[in-house]
């Protein structure tokens, strides 16, 4: 079962409810952090699957649509477009270059399949959005397909980027800390809550996609040496950068 990554990201042990509602044991997790992506492998009877399409064909104005869980064990549907293809960033060290963006309001949980007009799988629903015909986000399955034999097997595969393990924030002064993971990279080097990012490796940032852009420039255990605002000094805070596939088993 393919999902959103986040849904079971650091879980002790997870269960799989199918539509018969029946529980399924997981037997393993691959997980991809760079597309947001995990793939669930179940014992006991197999699920019934749905066909992949493109997600290169979901162009603005196609038409979409999404079938979803809710929180009282309901299935729910909604129906839309495509709005835009584009960029998106979040404050989790995520980036996409082509996230799917609908009409569509999801009416239940996070992880749902997008399908375009033929019920082929185009993406899968990440999370909500609060623009006006811009409801909700979704991976495409593009990206799936390029990891789908290393996910079969365990995590994906590709080199690793570096992780540090905190939340930037873009404002009107630029990019801003606006938390830590605890026992992070980032935390062992004092990085702290408030601190304005003014470098990265000694290149100027002013949005949070240029920060990543800089970041993903090393990997895990190379060092990354941040200029930092805090408290109208000037700080260099050198961090050991982590592997955030390792720290999330």
């Amino acid at each position: 079962m393919l999902t959103a990554h986040y849904l079971v990201l650091g879980a002790d042990r997870v269960v799989l409810t199918g539509p018969d509602g029946r529980e399924r044991g997981v037997v393993r997790v691959g997980l991809d952090h760079e597309s947001g992506l995990a793939l669930l492998a179940t014992d006991g009877e197999p699920l019934l699957a749905a066909p992949l399409g493109r997600s290169a064909d979901a162009t603005p104005g196609t038409p979409v649509f999404l079938v979803t869980w809710t929180s009282e064990g309901k299935r729910e549907s909604g129906c839309g477009h495509v709005s835009s293809v584009g960029p998106f960033e979040a404050f989790w060290e995520y980036m996409l270059d082509r996230a799917i963006l609908t009409t569509i309001l999801n009416p239940g949980l996070a992880g749902a399949p997008l399908f375009d007009a033929a019920g082929r799988v185009v993406g899968i629903v990440s999370i909500g959005l609060t623009s006006v015909g811009r409801y909700s986000l979704a991976i495409p399955v593009d990206l799936f397909a390029a990891q789908r034999e290393a996910l079969e097997q365990g995590d994906a595969g590709g080199p690793r980027r570096a992780w540090v393990g905190f939340f930037p924030q873009a404002g009107d002064g630029g990019v801003s800390v606006s938390g830590i993971v605890a026992g992070s990279p980032a935390d062992r080097a004092g990085l702290l809550r408030g601190d304005l990012l003014l470098s990265v490796d000694g290149r100027s940032v002013g949005s949070v996609r240029e920060v990543y852009r800089e970041l993903w420039r090393k990997g895990p255990g190379e060092t990354i040496s941040l200029q930092v605002l805090r408290d109208s000094a000037i700080l260099a805070v050198e961090i050991t950068a982590g592997d955030r596939y390792a720290f999330y088993r």
